[in-house]
């Protein structure tokens, strides 16, 4: 039986991410990428230690537990304004602005804590 020239099943393209210039594709060149790249992580993991462990010498469990704490209070905080906001279809538009206020301050509080605990992953500061 004659299918009309059409593939019966499923065919499907992966993402191409092979592809090389001549340079590239030598393998001594690409040695020397990959030997940089390792020389440049150790020399930022470096730099990282050096600059967080000078300026931040006092990031330890207990600041970073005072964080977590202002976090879920901000978040608190927000989430309560929230909360009464929602009795009035209509808020006040002081009301508006100041949840605006209380968002960003619990997000940018947020983003603190998200880069002290990726400092602390990596082992950039030092803890006691």
């Amino acid at each position: 039986m004659a299918t009309g020239g059409k593939i019966i099943g499923e065919y499907t393209k992966g993402k191409v991410d092979k592809l090389m210039t001549a340079d590239a594709a030598d393998s001594s060149r690409s040695q020397r990428i990959r030997h940089f790249l390792e020389n440049m992580d150790a020399a930022i993991l470096e730099a990282n230690c050096e600059v967080i462990g000078r300026e931040l010498p006092t990031l330890n469990r207990d600041t970073f537990l005072r964080m977590a704490v202002r976090v879920a209070e901000l978040r608190a905080d927000y989430i309560h304004a929230g909360l009464k906001m929602s009795e009035s279809r209509h808020p006040d538009p002081a009301a508006v602005s100041e949840l605006a206020r209380l968002r960003a301050a619990y997000e940018e509080m947020l983003a603190v804590y998200e880069a002290a605990e990726r400092v602390i992953e990596r082992g950039y500061a030092k803890l006691g």
